[in-house]
């Protein structure tokens, strides 16, 4: 009987040492788990600051404020969600960095974004449209007129703006441009780009088969963006294609990929990218406008071939620049503007639009004024 005590004993000691060492062996294992989920949460802390450092440090070095003419009757904020305005800038300049007042503004974009109706409106500015050079002074003519393209190289960032703005009546709150070469640094820091041709031909040497997907390097890509000559549309054909590259990056850089290579494209952010946007203003940006972002309208400027001592232009009249401004405008929430509000060029008065007077501006009316008139007087 007493052996038989002294095994129960045993028997329950080593249980009792058996549930102990469970106890202590989950208890290890949970803390390695708990230790390992907070050095987990630790390094992704240090990482996403990392990030963050990095990315604020890069747009710091790419801020770069430029003084235009303000067409805004109030300030905009996008703090307070206000509909804002940007200028795309494709600056046709090769080598490292953006270079003051060289090259052309090649690709120029305007877009706007209302985060109350969750829209983004864009529209493509042809560049080979006559407009004011505002800004340039000139010993022969109190305005001079010349492709929208060349008001970069005459006056860099600040006359673009300001001759965009006075070409389509809206005011331009934030710009964004981008040397080309750029174009293709951010591609293969992205490890390429999906595209799919609407067209078959080949360029500085790539080559693209209508309807064929392919993943473009980034000198296929800029290549892709730049023909425009074999184009049937000419350059409307290539702004088309350059929206397919900017919209296929954009979808590249939210990728989980592309998160590993975010050295690779700040880097090339650094040297190829200049904006007035601050990084406070894109982390705004990204909190309260994401959704408009979302759902984009595309419009279309019409013109018509003009030729002066043998030079082209691409000649856009006055009544279409009007629509373009208030649809802008309604977008932007803020009042439409009439036709006499619309500067007209000596162009314009070539195609029926105003007369020169002798000081070398043109007044005149339109039928939209006619309009106005009768309506008025139909109301008094």
């Amino acid at each position: 009987m007493g052996c038989y005590a002294a095994a129960l004993r045993r028997k329950r000691l080593k249980s009792m040492n058996d549930t102990r060492s469970n106890y202590f062996k989950k208890k290890k294992r949970n803390r390695i788990i708990i230790l390992s989920l907070v050095g987990f949460a630790l390094v992704a802390f240090a990482l996403f600051w990392t990030v963050y450092d990095d990315v604020e440090s890069t747009l710091k070095t790419v801020f770069e404020d430029v003084e235009t003419e303000n067409m805004r009757k109030e300030e905009v904020s996008v703090d307070a969600t206000h509909p804002i305005s940007f200028a795309l800038l494709g600056i046709d300049m090769y080598g490292d960095g953006i270079a003051e007042g060289s090259g052309r503004s090649d690709t120029i974009i305007v877009a706007t974004v209302n985060p109350k109706t969750k829209k983004t409106t864009i529209v493509s500015v042809p560049r080979d449209s006559y407009a004011e050079m505002v800004g340039y002074e000139t010993n022969s003519y109190p305005e001079y007129n010349d492709k929208i393209t060349h008001a970069y190289a005459f006056g860099s960032t600040q006359m673009a703006i300001n001759s965009i703005q006075e070409f389509l009546n809206v005011p331009i709150d934030y710009y964004v441009e981008i040397n080309m070469q750029g174009l293709h640094d951010i591609v293969e820091a992205i490890g390429g780009i999906e595209l799919t041709s609407p067209l078959t031909f080949e360029f500085e040497g790539s080559s693209f088969v209508e309807g064929e997907t392919v993943i473009a390097d980034g000198w296929d890509a800029l290549a892709f963006a730049r023909m425009r000559k074999e184009d049937p549309e000419g350059d409307l054909g290539r702004q088309n294609r350059q929206r397919m590259v900017i919209k296929a990056i954009l979808d590249k850089l939210i990728s989980i990929d592309s998160v590993t290579n975010y050295k690779k494209i700040l880097s090339a952010v650094e040297v190829n990218i200049q904006t007035n946007l601050s990084f406070e203003d894109l982390l705004d940006i990204k909190s309260g406008y994401v959704d408009a972002l979302d759902t984009f309208t595309q419009l279309s400027i019409a013109g018509e071939e003009l030729y002066y001592d043998e030079i082209y232009y691409y000649y856009v009249d006055p009544e279409e620049r009007l629509r373009i401004a208030n649809t802008l405008r309604d977008e932007l929430e803020i009042d439409q503007v009439q036709f006499s509000d619309m500067n007209l060029s000596d162009a314009d008065s070539s195609f029926g639009f105003g007369q020169m007077t002798s000081a070398g501006s043109v007044t005149g009316t339109s039928d939209f004024d006619s309009i106005e008139e009768t309506d008025e007087a139909a109301n008094n």
